[in-house]
């Protein structure tokens, strides 16, 4: 487990989009933390020309989802691959069948050309129905559009970052809003809900590092991340100067 850190936050005007309130982030991120990425790692909504060619202008990559409602590079890259043998991975559970071209210029006014790859799963799942083992199959099909040439990132790297999109939402949005109260509005002024945000990041981050790095191996194996931080917060509510994850950890037999 690494630790998950969310770095900055944009307010999105009213009638405004999501991409443009993201391209204003972004360039902070850019000015401020210009070492620290190489790749951006967005939904489909992003695979637009303005948000592209401004991270490529400024040295950075594109991952993006590709769906239907980028028509011409889509069914560019479906007819293309309908020619193509793919090539097939045999993996625990899970055959896969992978199409990766470079070289497409569907998307008008982008001004690099574009790297397609689609993956066909066939995943294995074997399930306990009513005391008997069931083996059943799911299909997933898969589309990426990429500005990353092969060179730089070989097929199955490739695929492998597509899916770490995931991480993302899990590790960030999904854990940040079931476990950390994001979803909750405290103040309705947007510099407060702002401050609001970015010191939960903070904390976060700090609570993250306290575990992952400071606690021994045997006491995260009695407490979860979010166990720790319930027994300090209620520590600091109760005015108490020892959490109950303490006292257990100093308590010693007679």
């Amino acid at each position: 487990m690494d630790v998950a850190v969310a770095i900055d936050v944009e307010l999105q005007g009213p009638g405004e989009g999501e991409v443009p309130a993201a391209r204003r982030m972004l360039e902070r991120i850019v000015e401020r933390y210009e070492r620290f990425f190489d790749v951006v790692s967005a939904d489909g909504l992003y695979l637009e020309a303005p948000f592209i060619n401004f991270c490529r202008a400024h040295n950075k990559h594109v991952l993006v989802t590709l769906k239907g409602e980028h028509r011409l590079l889509f069914q560019d890259a479906e007819g293309l691959f309908a020619t193509m043998t793919p090539e097939v991975w045999e993996l625990p559970r899970r055959t896969v069948r992978v199409w990766d071209v470079e070289g497409f210029t569907s998307c008008e006014g982008i001004n690099v050309p574009l790297r397609v790859l689609h993956a066909h799963e066939l995943r294995h799942r074997r399930e306990r129905i009513a005391g008997q083992w069931v083996e059943t199959q799911e299909e997933h099909d898969w589309w990426w559009a990429t500005t990353i040439p092969k060179k730089l990132l070989p097929t199955r790297q490739l695929w492998q970052a597509g899916h770490a999109r995931w991480d993302i939402e899990n590790d960030n949005f999904n854990d940040l809003t079931t476990n950390w109260d994001l979803d909750h509005c405290f103040r309705h002024d947007p510099v407060a809900i702002v401050n609001f945000v970015l010191t939960l990041f903070i904390v976060r981050v700090l609570m993250q590092t306290f575990y992952l790095r400071n606690l021994k191996p045997p006491v995260r194996r009695g407490f979860t991340l979010i166990a720790i931080a319930r027994q300090l917060h209620a520590g600091l509510a109760a005015g108490e100067d020892v959490t109950l994850w303490l006292a257990m950890r100093t308590a010693r037999p007679p």
